[in-house]
């Protein structure tokens, strides 16, 4: 490229040939099209934004059925917590992540000598996935321990109330 050639402008476009001289101008069709596929980039994302975050619950304090009841459960309880934070890519299992929270909590309270999970709840959210397809989840599941002759149901409450984000979640954090 020369100094003495002007620089190209933006309304006109070169044609297949590579000579500095051979530009044809833009067209109407050309610019309405890029209006039109702005536009919709545009609805989409903000569609995608209207979507997130996610939020799933049990609800109210639940116990499972099986461990219902007056004489079933000590009356002794110990209050467990526990918040974590996911990193899930390409969809989120909201079901696996509460049954590996719930194992953990079951876990902590075996250790104290407690065998049940009672008056279960947990809350979930997921946000909006970063350009690479990463989703950040987090969830809190409150429960309290306490002993009983009746084994442990090992499912969380009201797993028919999560949602989560169809496809094959990878967890990374």
């Amino acid at each position: 490229m020369s100094f003495s050639t002007p620089p190209s402008s933006p309304l006109f476009s070169r044609s297949a040939s590579r000579s500095p001289t051979n530009y044809s101008p833009l067209r109407l069709p050309h610019v309405a099209n890029l209006i039109v596929k702005l536009r919709r980039q545009s609805h989409q994302a903000e569609d995608r934004a209207r979507q997130y975050p996610i939020r799933s619950s049990s609800g109210e304090p639940k116990t499972h059925p099986t461990l219902s009841g007056d004489d079933k459960t000590s009356p002794r309880k110990i209050a467990l917590v526990e918040d974590r934070h996911f990193l899930c890519r390409d969809g989120v299992d909201v079901k696996k992540l509460l049954r590996t929270m719930r194992a953990s909590l079951l876990e902590e309270a075996q250790s104290i000598g407690c065998q049940v999970l009672v008056d279960e709840q947990w809350t979930s959210y997921i946000h909006s996935p970063r350009r690479d397809g990463v989703y950040k989840v987090a969830i809190r599941y409150i429960a309290y321990a306490t002993r009983s002759r009746i084994p442990d149901p090992q499912q969380p409450v009201a797993l028919d109330h999560a949602q989560g984000v169809k496809g094959l979640m990878t967890v990374l954090a």
